[in-house]
């Protein structure tokens, strides 16, 4: 059996079914966030190549 998972739009991590938090802006768009704190810096405005910890850093 495989499971599908999906990306966090922020940090690029791994989410699985049934888990992380979905965003739905006014415009229609969808994002998915692996844990609160990524949806909180997304809504701050911080960039995730900046931040240690993102996938976006590392790369």
């Amino acid at each position: 059996m495989v499971l599908k998972t999906k990306l966090c739009r922020f940090c690029g991590a791994k989410i699985y079914r049934g888990k992380g938090i979905r965003f739905v802006r006014a415009d229609s768009q969808v994002f998915l966030f692996s844990n609160s704190k990524c949806k909180r810096y997304f809504h701050n405005c911080l960039k995730p190549a900046e931040l240690t910890w993102t996938a976006m850093y590392m790369k």
